[in-house]
């Protein structure tokens, strides 16, 4: 991207914040603290135009004796995830002052006593308002204060519209069914759908969207268990074979999906070998501006959906690394990337999903990113994963039961004990 169109676009973008009377003016004054850099680790962007470094860049900018940088780790959900508790403790060279953590890990680190939480008299709740509820309530544990969202996330369907109309959702009936439909096996389509089915926590994602689905599809809703999930039999039994194509006729789920992370399920949308895909708001940028233009669609060739059922809260937290010398200004900073301004270009540029309300409303949004309405929805409906401490062992288990189920055709009698055994951080009793 052109820079200089871009540094304009981030003007811009903070311009407006001042004009809708934001607190912008406390964002980007000067408070005189003490020097240092604050260090934000990371995992890698995954949007498109470097809309977090702009950010950097702005208050870098106008903090000019308190700069910040990110310093960025690559892998998967889970690499991260044990990349970011190494840091948190000081075992990496770098010293942390901020964390951008998986929603999920906020239990974890916050009982662990890896992150500080907000002092009371320090908290922002004038921020905290401007939020929508879901990723609102990720940043508490146990009724305090821990972090603020630096982006959110819901997950979505995507569809290429040729042949199917614009509807505005799809049962899972309606997908499978067109699996029945599909040309010769050589061709493309190949497949009717795709997820990420990849052993890490994409598949828990899936795994849990499916089990919602089918518990919505048979009792009307989601019970509010302590597991988060239900231990019912059937439910694992049909959500399993739902993951893998087995419930459908004809090729209902891409075999190859079982080594899908969310870049390979985009790619394999943008080849046109698969008709539907669930993944994150953030892929219809990715699709519609992907550099291989021999690979791109036309937006108005493609259409984004809610999901055939209830999906999980995703995003991203950022958090204080406890004993961090530079705390104060870390909140501070936290306060500036969770703003109304910071979300509303983290979404215009870099097709993040905003947990701020207003920013769904704004023109600008409206016209850069015709789903807005579509991508709110999916984060006023979705559903927190379970917020355990031991989460990382839950979603092992989960991911282990679904295999067993896959592989066996039966369901462990022992189930609801696994889980409850992996939400408390034990072992499992097999």
């Amino acid at each position: 991207m052109n820079s200089k169109p871009f540094s304009l676009l981030v003007a811009a973008v903070f311009a407006g914040g001042l004009l809708t009377g934001f607190a912008v003016p406390r964002l980007v004054a000067s408070w005189g603290a003490g020097p240092g850099e604050l260090v934000i680790v990371s995992g890698v962007e995954d949007g498109e135009g470097g809309a977090r470094q702009a950010l950097i860049d702005l208050w870098n900018e106008t903090h000019p004796e308190r700069p910040a940088r990110i310093h960025l780790i690559a892998g998967s959900a889970d690499v991260q995830h044990d990349a970011m508790v190494r840091f948190a403790k000081g075992e990496e060279e770098v010293e942390a002052d901020i964390l951008n953590l998986d929603v999920t890990a906020v239990a974890e680190f916050a009982e662990f006593g890896y992150i500080a939480g907000w002092p009371s008299h320090q908290v922002p709740r004038q921020l905290l308002s401007t939020l929508l509820e879901k990723p609102r309530e990720s940043c508490f544990h146990d009724g305090r204060l821990w972090a603020l969202p630096f982006n959110t996330d819901a997950g979505v369907l995507f569809a290429h519209r040729d042949g199917l109309g614009q509807p505005t959702v799809y049962t899972w009936e309606q997908i499978a069914a067109r699996g029945s439909n599909l040309p010769d096996p050589s061709g493309n389509p190949a497949a009717a759908y795709a997820g990420q089915l990849d052993d890490y926590e994409g598949l828990t994602v899936n795994a849990l969207e499916a089990l919602w689905a089918v518990e919505t599809e048979k009792t009307g809703s989601v019970a509010d268990t302590p597991l988060g999930v239900s231990a019912d039999p059937a439910i694992w039994s049909e959500a399993v074979a739902r993951l893998y194509g087995r419930n459908g006729p004809g090729r209902v789920v891409d075999p190859a999906s079982t080594t899908y992370q969310e870049n390979e399920t985009t790619a394999a949308f943008l080849e046109k070998r698969i008709v539907f895909m669930r993944n994150w708001p953030v892929a219809y940028r990715t699709l519609v501006e992907t550099t291989d233009q021999q690979a791109a669609v036309t937006a108005s060739s493609i259409g984004m959906t809610p999901l055939p059922g209830p999906t999980v809260l995703g995003g991203q937290n950022l958090a204080v690394v406890a004993g961090s010398a530079h705390a104060d200004d870390a909140r501070e900073l936290i306060e500036f990337l969770a703003s109304e301004p910071s979300q509303r270009l983290l979404m215009q540029v870099g097709g993040f999903a905003a947990a701020t309300s207003a920013t769904y409303d704004r023109t600008e949004i409206k016209a850069t990113h015709p789903y807005a309405a579509t991508v709110r929805a999916a984060v006023e409906s979705s559903r927190q994963r379970l917020p355990t401490p031991f989460y990382p062992r839950f979603s092992e288990e989960v991911r282990a039961l679904v295999a067993e189920i896959r592989a066996d055709g039966k369901v462990p009698s022992d189930l609801e004990k696994r889980l409850q055994a992996a939400a408390e951080g034990r072992l499992s009793p097999r």
